[in-house]
């Protein structure tokens, strides 16, 4: 091992650095490339060297060719900072001059950083400063968006040529070893800068150190090809989710350890709720114990089996995910409804062994519209929380042997789990409104297509999701009348009511907008205007009997009740 302390100008001399495909893609944001220039501009304001954090490299067959395998994101985000700066040199023979310095290799003919084979080209572009640039996906998305905040910062630098040397300045501390494996162990232990780790990242680098030291590298080339494909899938995943507006994964806190997780539930029995922390420590664990104890064969097999499991579990993740574009089901489901994330784990597994869209025989209905209304039933009506249940359940797919009689079997027996038709409806009754969005705008667009008597396309639902549909109270929330004057007995029985289902319709939310608190009259023209037959429904009911009270609200939970019932059965 090798390591030393040089400076970013000593650190690019004789170097052609590759990111590995085994690799994440890039993934740095505004925050992290705005952390680097504050660390940089302290070192100018200061007068003094600025460390930067870790880099670990591994040597190929190649002179002068090294592997990152700790470091990619943050030497691909200074290479794109030197590339901006230079560009914007006045002298061009300063250009030139650091050009072949810090962006080519000493003869031009490629790149002092290659990125992975799917953003290489995309890279090359960006470097070149070209013109309406699409990205294609997500960390191509994220090298846009840094160049361009680059780009910016540099703009209002007065003295580019003083920051470029700021740049240069930069101390990193440097590990070069002689295989990736001893590397991969360095870079478990030093990665101090930059974006965290997430633990896909440690898994990798763990089964990877393991098949180095312990099989003789029989695993290395397998395990960087299946993280390089599991990185790029997840990419897809979470891609898809922000186009697609699915709120578990397009919020920030979904990434790759979600992955891990749902996957971990189904793979092992140790915990039906586990952190990334505790799926990490528990396969450590196990290969710990198959090395001490020198059982290779089973090491070699574990490392086997979780490594073909994991890609598999996420291959599917992703054609669920992907089915959200094109069909309606799972666009409902995923995009409109917002499937509970506890219930991930099960759809993943049914897809992967290829029973979500298969028929189940007692109901003559298919697997995923079983689960549809199950999510809507137990896990969001009976607001059952289901991680131990669901997670043994997601563990058996894995574990037994099922056939789709048993399925169902099991299926139905879930779906009335202590919410027989009479709590439904209950709960039904006594349901009130408190952010529960999804769910409501499911039943309330299901219930248009009972009342057209078809079914939206996808293309319809998108429609409809485009116009992004509220819920709307028909007395309003915050009233301008007196509530006794609509039959009720009090404020405080008028607040009981406001938020139950037969005072809620579906709206468009420019209409609800611009209707807001306006009194019924005033409402009834925004409903005539609204796209949803069950709003228009309100606004005929509300025209012919000229009023909406206590007692028309009642009348109308209790039909939508039991339409309802009768639709999300037990």
């Amino acid at each position: 091992m090798a390591n030393q302390k040089p400076t970013i100008e000593k650190f690019l001399i004789g170097k052609i650095l590759i990111i590995p495909e085994y690799q994440r893609s890039y993934s740095w944001e505004k925050q992290q490339v705005r952390d680097l220039i504050e660390d940089i501009n302290e070192s100018i304001e200061t007068k003094t060297d600025h460390y930067i954090g870790t880099v670990v490299l591994a040597k190929t067959d190649k002179q002068d060719f090294y592997n990152i395998v700790d470091g990619q994101q943050r030497l691909t985000t200074i290479l794109m900072i030197l590339n901006v700066l230079i560009l914007r040199l006045k002298d061009k023979e300063d250009i030139d001059y650091y050009k072949r310095l810090y962006i080519f290799d000493k003869n031009h003919e490629t790149y002092k950083i290659t990125p992975l084979s799917r953003d290489i080209e995309y890279f090359i572009q960006l470097l070149n400063e070209e013109k309406n640039l699409t990205p294609k996906n997500r960390s191509q998305r994220y090298l846009a968006e840094v160049y361009e905040e680059i780009e910016n910062i540099v703009e209002i630098i007065d003295n580019k040529k003083q920051f470029l040397i700021a740049v240069e300045k930069l101390q990193i501390l440097e590990f070069i070893e002689e295989n990736e494996g001893d590397a991969i162990r360095i870079f478990l232990t030093v990665n101090d800068r930059g974006k965290e780790l997430t633990r896909m990242d440690k898994m990798k680098s763990l089964l990877f150190y393991f098949s180095n030291k312990y099989l003789e590298k029989k695993y290395d080339h397998i395990i960087n090809d299946t993280f390089g494909e599991i990185f790029e899938l997840y990419d897809n995943i979470k891609l898809t989710g922000e186009k697609q507006n699915i709120d578990t994964i397009a919020s920030k806190r979904f990434n790759e350890d979600d992955i891990l997780r749902y996957h971990h539930i189904c793979f092992s029995n140790e915990s039906y709720d586990p952190t990334a922390s505790q799926i990490m420590d528990n396969v450590k664990s196990k290969l710990i114990t198959f090395r001490k104890d020198k059982q290779l064969e089973e090491l070699e097999l574990y490392i086997k089996s979780y490594l073909d499991s994991l890609l598999a579990f996420t291959k599917s993740f992703d054609n669920i995910i992907n089915k959200s574009k094109t069909q309606s089901k799972y666009y409902k489901i995923f995009t409109i409804l917002g499937l509970s994330a506890v219930y991930y784990p099960v759809i993943i597994q049914l897809e992967r062994f290829g029973y979500l869209d298969t028929i189940l025989p007692m109901k003559d209905i298919k697997t995923i519209d079983m689960l549809e209304i199950i999510d809507v039933r137990v896990l969001k009506i009976r607001e059952y929380t289901g991680k131990k249940y669901i997670g043994r359940f997601a563990y058996r797919l894995n574990n037994e042997d099922w056939n789709i009689e048993k399925l169902e079997e099991y299926l139905l027996w879930f779906n009335s789990f202590k919410i027989d038709n009479n709590y439904f409806k209950y709960s039904m009754s006594n349901f009130s409104y408190y952010g529960n969005t999804g769910l409501l705008r499911l039943l309330f667009i299901d219930y248009c297509e009972m009342l057209n008597k078809k079914c939206y396309s996808i293309d319809e639902l998108k429609v409809i999701m485009h116009t992004n549909p509220t819920i709307e109270h028909i007395l309003s929330q915050t009233p301008k009348f007196d509530p006794t004057s609509y039959n009720f007995r009090d404020e405080d029985e008028f607040n009981e009511h406001k938020g139950i289902v037969g005072n809620l319709t579906i709206l468009e939310k420019a209409i609800n907008s611009s209707i807001q608190n306006k009194d019924l009259v005033e409402k009834v023209k925004g409903y005539d205007k609204s796209m949803f037959p069950i709003t228009k429904k309100v606004s005929t009911k509300i025209s012919s009997t000229k009023v909406f009270n206590k007692e028309h609200l009642d009348e109308r939970t209790k039909k939508l009740v039991d339409d309802f019932t009768e639709r999300w059965w037990a």
